[in-house]
């Protein structure tokens, strides 16, 4: 079903909504945490995100309009497996590339070689299962899952060329999440990150 309503209306329905919801609260001093967004970065932001990206943005100028001192966070899933399978791929298939000499956003880059990943991996699995592997010991025997684990514990280790390639991959994916938060108008008043907090 679909259906239109006019902007009048709409307007209108919101301010009485509005001064109904402001007048069951007082204004108070109170702070509060509205945590949202928290992408992965091995890829972009995508519709889901956007989703609780407006939603949190709303919720955070709703206590704001209330009198609350609101402090909009996200939680940055910057470490994982996940996050290893993309610098896999661009170690192996990268050439070097960059997003600048893409000519693309830095998430979509990274994200692009997350999907190259998984795609060389399935292509690995098949082919190992067509010289008689079972499928469990064709997973066990992927070099490219076996070099991704192999990143994961070098970087839990703090190995200094993993660690700058990591640095290198995530500041590509930052840069793409802030051209999409500008385009949107949404900013945050924190980032925390799990490559700081995940031992705790």
């Amino acid at each position: 079903l679909n259906f239109d309503l006019k902007s009048d209306y709409l307007i209108g329905a919101l301010s009485k909504f509005s001064d109904e919801f402001k007048s069951e609260y007082k204004n108070n001093d109170r702070e509060i945490i509205v945590e949202f967004s928290s992408p992965n970065t091995n890829k972009p932001l995508h519709l889901g995100h956007l989703r609780n990206i407006f939603l949190g943005d709303s919720v955070s100028k709703i206590y704001k309009s209330l009198g609350y001192k609101v402090n909009k966070v996200q939680i940055i899933n910057d470490r994982g497996i996940h996050i290893c399978k993309s610098m896999v791929a661009w170690k192996r298939y990268g050439n070097d590339k960059s997003p600048d000499t893409e000519k693309i956003k830095g998430d979509k880059f990274v994200g692009d070689y997350y999907v190259k990943f998984e795609f060389e991996y399935k292509k690995e699995i098949l082919g190992l299962i067509k010289k008689g592997l079972s499928e469990d010991d064709a997973v066990k025997n992927s070099s490219l899952m076996k070099e991704a684990k192999s990143f994961l514990r070098k970087w839990e280790r703090g190995d200094k060329e993993i660690i700058k390639l990591w640095k290198k991959m995530n500041g590509w994916v930052y840069d793409g999440f802030d051209i999409t938060y500008q385009s949107i108008n949404v900013s945050f008043d924190k980032n925390y990150y799990e490559s700081e907090t995940y031992l705790l």
